[in-house]
């Protein structure tokens, strides 16, 4: 029996209250983290090698994380750079995982419903921590705790609210409460005023409103969403203003991390491109191990922020090109299929939501990335899991197409 469905519809859940309970069930660094880390990548690797086929479609990335696997045993620290390189195997085995066993309809609605429920989680872990003083890395201190849960919160909360009009088609009873608490969550990350949260949630808008067949529906369900966010602003507004205020005064502060911030990409870029070393070009050095180990060691243990940055400093321009181009054989895949699978397609609003999903989980990782997380298992597994599970959805109404037209010949 093919289980890994299970596997991913559990795992969202599961791994977002295990980050939730880190450094209060489990304190930070101790044995018990990392057997629950190792039993998390045991299990994606496990249901990996169940489901292993010879797609091409995943070469690039798989030689990828390959590739930052050899280049780790040139690290420094090679137990940081492996458990880093541990949490990005996680969220790459997830793409193949979900294309492999994502395969109808129902299953694609349990792992959208399944990943959108950590948005309710999300909610209550904010409620919690604000009420329990749960004090973890936040911009909204002034206002509320998010506990363990901080970027990579913020940045899930980004890509379910712009699925959220694939998820109201396929829950159409539940559309009220799914506008609901895609409001509560868009007013959460928006007075958190996380820049690259809120840049992420506006081109996937923008993509919606240009790309998808149904814009009128996005777009007036928009404009209610906003007007009910308008008329719930006075809850809020005092609220937002002492968190534009705090921000401001971080954002004019010049500290330490918001200079480097600026500074290490140009620091990454000298170090790597314009250095007389062939080997650090093409290869970089220290991956996954930058702290200390970029501009001479003046940043301290500040490690590289920028996913752009990390992947060229620690695995140089043969590492970058690899990351920023294993997408594209998902594109052009999506490109080569989704014109021949609309034709199967019955309801072919479903269709056009999972296509511009699919565009834009593609697009707004690249935006997200600059802001960096390449480490971060919770929202890149989501990203990938969707896209993964998109195209297969797409590549079985292909599939279809392609045997009923046999049949016609052979009749």
């Amino acid at each position: 029996m093919n289980n890994s469905p299970l596997f991913l519809y559990r795992f969202f859940t599961i791994y977002f209250i295990y980050i939730v309970s880190i450094g209060i069930v489990f304190p930070r660094g101790s044995v018990g983290t990392q057997l629950i880390g190792s039993l998390f990548l045991i299990f994606t690797f496990f249901h990996f090698f169940k489901l292993i086929k010879p797609i091409k479609l995943f070469n690039v990335v798989l030689f990828f994380v390959f590739y930052l696997t050899i280049l780790v045993a040139f690290s420094s620290d090679i137990y940081y750079s492996l458990s880093n390189l541990a949490a990005t195997y996680i969220w790459v085995l997830i793409l193949p995982i979900s294309f492999l066993s994502i395969n109808s309809i129902s299953k694609y609605k349990k792992l959208l419903n399944s990943i959108a429920f950590i948005a309710i989680l999300y909610i209550l872990n904010i409620i919690l921590s604000t009420s329990l003083g749960i004090i973890g890395k936040s911009y909204s201190r002034e206002i509320f705790e998010v506990g363990n849960v901080f970027t990579e919160g913020l940045n899930s909360m980004a890509y379910i609210l712009v699925a959220s009009p694939l998820l109201i088609h396929l829950n159409p009873k539940y559309k009220k409460w799914i506008i609901g608490i895609s409001i509560i969550i868009f007013i959460l990350v928006f007075v958190q005023l996380k820049r690259i949260s809120i840049i992420a949630i506006l081109v996937g808008i923008m993509i919606h409103l240009v790309y998808s067949k149904n814009r009128s529906n996005i777009f007036f369900g928009l404009i209610f969403s906003l007007l009910l966010i308008f008329v719930a602003y006075p809850v809020f507004e005092s609220t937002l203003n002492k968190q534009l205020a705090a921000r401001e005064r971080r954002l004019t502060t010049q500290n330490l991390e918001e200079e480097g911030r600026y500074q290490e990409t140009f620091i990454v870029i000298d170090e790597i491109i314009y250095q007389p070393n062939p080997f650090v070009f093409f290869f970089g050095k220290e991956i996954f191990n930058s702290p200390g180990n970029y501009a001479n060691g003046r940043f301290g243990r500040r490690q590289i922020h920028n996913d752009y940055n990390v992947i060229l400093h620690g695995s140089g321009l043969i590492g970058l090109l690899l990351f920023v181009f294993w997408p594209v054989p998902l594109f052009l895949f999506y490109k080569k299929i989704k014109r021949i699978a609309k034709y199967e397609f019955k309801d072919k609003k479903l269709f056009d939501y999972i296509s511009v999903t699919f565009v834009i989980f593609l697009i707004i990782g690249y935006v997200l990335s600059i802001s960096g997380g390449i480490t971060a298992i919770l929202f890149n597994s989501i990203r990938v899991a969707i896209m993964g599970a998109s195209l297969r959805i797409l590549y079985e109404h292909y599939l279809i197409f392609k045997r009923n037209k046999t049949k016609k010949e052979i009749v």
